[in-house]
């Protein structure tokens, strides 16, 4: 029997893994995520890749849910995280990597 794949991942990263081909599910909070995840149970999944700040809360409910089931496999995947800088600091970035040395902005 052929198993199908699935993520359920937050809206900023779902286009990543739908351009890689993957079934994506999106789910805004644990709430919804975990809805996602009782609709993968009950049809023909293997493996529910889950990201893992969407599962934040619902440990006992996952862990019920999953009670004497061994399908699908529940993967928590770390969320990326966006370090954003200032304006201001990527600007002397930009000029230390272009001319070689730091120079202060006013």
């Amino acid at each position: 029997m052929a198993y199908r794949i699935a993520v359920i991942t937050d809206p900023e990263t779902a286009t990543g893994f739908r351009l890689a081909g993957v079934e994506v599910r999106e789910a805004a909070d644990p709430k919804a995520a975990l809805e996602h995840l009782r609709a993968l149970v009950s049809l023909d999944y293997g493996l529910a890749a889950v990201n893992e700040d969407l599962l934040v809360g619902t440990e006992d409910e996952v862990s019920r849910l999953m009670r004497d089931r061994d399908l699908p496999i529940i993967i928590p995947f770390p969320a990326p995280k966006a370090q954003l800088e200032s304006g201001e600091d990527y600007i002397a970035r930009l000029v230390k990597e272009h001319i070689g040395f730091y120079v202060k902005l006013r």
